[in-house]
């Protein structure tokens, strides 16, 4: 039979980690790896799936127990008959080795082990909200209609009817797993007992399913500075757990509505600024667009076409914090079009008072 990878390893903790390590550890990575914050992944896809057979194992006392122990989240492996012979003829029964050992052979490769069966996180979800400018600016409070589900309030996540007795499961004949491959043989969880091998009557209230429907209004806090393409979790907003699984996140993909005034680029703002031929040879003071209306910026005498010009503390705030960005202006000088003599011939004199090596 196939061994089982290393399931702490994958989770990145160790051994003797706690459930609440166990816990965290795999949230966070699940996370990363989820196949809806990463559409088309296929690498992310099974990363994901390897994340969450590891957290079924070790978020099981039972399976964990049997996998440090044996090497195999359902125990010891199987035998094909509870005893055998050995050279020679002579039998061995592992009954007789149960009563020596305390009952360590007791049930020995059986697969017929009642277990618990593990808890169920709750699947994340996701949405899309589109902001303005002026809300990335400020920051809002959104209301969001979220279709979710809620643990049952009936039987309390597990799916059966509260006080109902348990018997075989029927789908897996007890075992809590099926078998899969050809010679190199794994084994799957039974899904219709949770990997326990027993199950009682599905509750009435959520048939089963352990969690029931649920649409509410979730009020989002955009923080200010929030910029295009970022991602926003509220947490225990997704899908209910079950069997007491935590319940999963939300997560918010933000597309804020562009500004025709501003570039953005992180926390700074660029924006373009015409001046005309006089105000740059001689300097001025000019009026200049912000996030918050206008503000006055100096042109010093003998500014370039191109040039930046700063505004210190006028860009965007930086999210989870006092700080603002900058703002730029990118002078742009407006060459005039020149109709009458009068002003063609003042310009030849200012020519011969100041182009001289302007190419050198």
């Amino acid at each position: 039979m196939a061994a089982h990878p290393d399931y702490y390893k994958i989770l990145g903790v160790s051994k003797g980690a706690s459930d609440d390590d166990i816990k965290k550890a795999y949230r966070k990575l699940a996370r990363k790896y989820h196949p809806d914050l990463n559409p088309g992944d296929k690498q992310a896809e099974a990363k994901f799936k390897e994340l969450s057979a590891a957290n079924d194992v070790l978020s099981d006392p039972e399976k964990r127990k049997n996998y440090d122990q044996f090497g195999d989240p359902a125990g010891a492996p199987q035998m094909g008959h509870p005893g055998f012979e050995g050279a020679g003829g002579q039998s061995f029964d592992f009954g007789d080795l149960g009563e020596a050992f305390g009952g360590f052979f007791q049930n020995f490769g059986s697969g017929r082990r009642a277990r618990r069966a593990g808890p169920k996180p709750g699947e994340d979800l996701q949405h899309t909200v589109r902001i303005s400018f002026q809300d990335a600016f400020k920051g809002t409070k959104l209301p969001l209609q979220v279709s979710r589900t809620e643990t049952c309030r009936a039987c309390q996540g597990s799916g059966e009817a509260p006080g109902a007795s348990k018997t075989t499961c029927p789908t897996c004949k007890g075992r809590g797993y099926f078998e899969q491959g050809g010679i190199l043989r794994g084994r799957v969880e039974c899904d219709d007992c949770g990997g326990a091998g027993q199950k009682a009557a599905p509750c009435p209230e959520c048939q089963g399913r352990g969690r029931n429907p649920k649409r509410e209004t979730v009020t989002v806090a955009i923080p200010p500075g929030v910029e295009d393409g970022a991602k926003l979790r509220v947490a225990g907003k997704g899908e209910a757990g079950r069997r007491g699984g935590g319940a999963g996140d939300l997560y918010l993909q933000v597309q804020v509505e562009h500004d025709a005034r501003f570039e953005r680029k992180g926390p700074n703002l660029y924006v373009k600024l015409p001046i005309s031929f006089t105000e740059a040879a001689l300097g001025a003071k000019v009026d200049i667009p912000t996030p918050e209306g206008t503000s006055t910026i100096k042109i010093p005498p003998g500014t370039q076409s191109a040039s930046k010009l700063r505004l210190k503390g006028q860009g965007m705030p930086v999210p989870k914090s006092d700080q603002r960005g900058d703002l730029f202006a990118e002078i742009q000088v407006v060459t005039p079009k020149i109709q009458d003599e009068r002003s063609k011939e003042l310009l030849r004199e200012l020519g011969d008072l100041n182009d001289h090596g302007i190419r050198h």
